[in-house]
């Protein structure tokens, strides 16, 4: 019940801090050789597709209509400081809802239970799962 006491206060800034897990869609490429007796060679390019577990925190920042979330290194590429826009934020008595802008294939789509503080992101880029806790700056 505290958490959603924090999330009603929206005269300061709120910060959130949320620790969890999930899993990340990551790509593997890798060229193999193959020949036949015949003396016929190719080096084919295969692609795969796997998930990968992993434990990170998430941050989030929203002051008024903005926010602003940092997404687990997992769940975006190399490079950057991971902070990524809250668009289509919307808060209602049971949950605050955004998109993740990270670029034009992915936005995470992200849910907060404003009872429990419990965090789901889910997007191309895999799912996350954990529990929030902060409040108002000042």
């Amino acid at each position: 019940m505290l958490f959603a006491l924090l999330l009603a206060q929206t005269a300061a800034p709120l910060e959130l801090t949320c620790v969890g897990g999930g899993a990340a869609n990551k790509a593997d490429t890798e060229t193999v050789y193959g020949a036949e007796n015949s003396g016929n060679s190719a080096w084919p390019t295969m692609h795969e597709r796997r998930r990968e577990g992993f434990r990170d925190r998430v941050e989030i920042r929203i002051d008024g209509e903005q926010g602003r979330i940092r997404l687990p290194q997992a769940m975006v590429a190399a490079g950057g400081d991971g902070w990524f826009r809250l668009g289509d934020l919307k808060l209602s008595e049971r949950t605050l809802t955004a998109a993740a802008a990270v670029d034009l294939m992915n936005n995470p789509q992200v849910r907060i239970d404003r009872a429990t503080g419990a965090i789901r992101i889910s997007g191309a880029a895999g799912n996350y799962d954990g529990v929030c806790q902060g409040g108002p700056t000042s």
